[in-house]
């Protein structure tokens, strides 16, 4: 057999190319592996900017699982991309609960009889009747009166202490100051005397019947003044701190066309144990007598958060356990870069931001899902970004 030996000096031509051709398609798949990966997203004129993937436009980090993105500024408006502008402002948050119209405490009297006794005639017979203050109610029959008066007239030509502690007795059991001065100045006794509406309003409720006995403790009659009424509504818990005095508040009472533009007049000092909420009242005008005790109405409070950093709420991306914004950079913007944001209470159409952007800062509104999505798969493009978000 005749073996081919070639010269050693042959080699050396086919050994450079050789290396040449490797250096060649190193360098071709390190370039390949900067460009942008999937070019079906080229015709949408959106890409990888140039920058390093893993850092943001400026301090803030990346997050992981996610990588910017770069629209061509002719693609902005097809995509309905728009950005808005991170604003420190002062916020009030929209709150809706549910109340009652109830009487205005101040404006109420209880009428209750001091002494034992029995109902002898009624002069207030129904209830909704309006009645003025001193008017009489009903008259009641006691022995303890009568036999009262029977010891004013013994002492009443004597004067002095013993008179003036007559007088006072019949006064402190309600009967009438014309009652007493009938009395002495007819020097006869009567077997009844009359109860006086302590104020006027109107009978909310009536107990008295002639001819009932009664102590101190039936109440005869319930008089209130209609012309300013009570809401009485329930803010939970959650919503108490931001809840204060002088806070702008509509009512919508059923029944009622007409909104009500009010503030809050009183704040419960208690939470409800049973419904952890707090009374909140509103004192409402009712000269017209359009509203009546007892109607349901729905509140809307607008609660105060003070001056804080918002963000709109169409330019977050919330996912469960964090939440995305996409800062925009350019003028236009055309490079978007993913943050992770802290938010705090939603007040409205934005969120009060605590922790990820600065003011004058733009944020993403418009194409949310193209920008999510695109840079998802960007980053599950990149080495290893298989597990990015993980």
């Amino acid at each position: 057999m005749t073996t081919l030996t070639l010269p050693r000096r042959s080699w050396l031509p086919w050994v450079i190319i050789g290396v040449a051709f490797t250096v060649v398609v190193a360098l071709l798949l390190h370039r390949g592996s900067r460009a942008p990966v999937g070019d079906a997203h080229v015709g949408h004129g959106v890409s990888v900017p140039s920058a390093d993937p893993h850092a943001g436009h400026g301090s803030a980090p990346m997050p992981a699982g996610y990588a910017a993105v770069q629209i061509e500024p002719t693609k902005l408006a097809p995509l309905a991309v728009t950005t808005a502008t991170v604003e420190e402002k002062d916020v009030t948050r929209p709150v809706q609960t549910v109340g009652l119209v109830t009487l205005d405490e101040t404006r109420t009297a209880h009428v209750h009889s001091k002494v034992r006794g029995w109902i002898d005639a009624i002069s207030v017979n129904f209830v909704g009747r309006d009645v003025k203050a001193g008017e009489v109610l009903c008259t009641i029959y006691s022995q303890e009166v009568y036999a009262a008066e029977i010891e004013l007239l013994a002492v009443l030509g004597q004067g002095g202490p013993l008179l003036e502690a007559a007088r006072r007795r019949l006064a402190q059991w309600d009967v009438p100051q014309s009652e007493i001065a009938r009395l002495e100045s007819s020097r006869q006794a009567r077997r009844t005397f009359p109860l006086l509406a302590p104020r006027a309003g109107t009978v909310i409720a009536r107990q008295a019947l002639q001819g009932m006995y009664v102590d101190a403790s039936v109440e005869l009659y319930t008089l209130s003044d209609l012309s300013r009424l009570w809401v009485l509504a329930d803010v939970y818990d959650a919503d108490v701190p931001h809840v204060t005095e002088g806070a702008a508040a509509r009512l919508r009472v059923a029944g009622v066309a007409a909104p009500i533009d009010t503030t809050v007049a009183f704040l419960s000092p208690t939470l409800d144990e049973a419904t952890r909420t707090r009374k909140v009242r509103f004192e409402v005008p009712n000269s017209g007598g359009t509203l009546l005790p007892g109607a349901f109405v729905s509140v809307e409070l607008d609660v105060a958060l003070g001056h804080a950093l918002t963000v709109p709420e169409s330019g977050v991306i919330r996912t469960g356990q964090r939440a995305i914004v996409f800062v925009a950079h350019g003028e236009p913007a055309t490079h978007f870069e993913p943050r992770e944001v802290q938010l705090g209470a939603r007040a409205g159409d934005v969120y009060v931001v605590s922790a990820g952007l600065a003011a004058g800062e733009k944020v993403a509104t418009g194409a949310q899902f193209l920008l999510d999505s695109e840079s998802r798969i960007r980053a599950s493009s990149r080495p290893g970004g298989a597990h990015a978000g993980h």
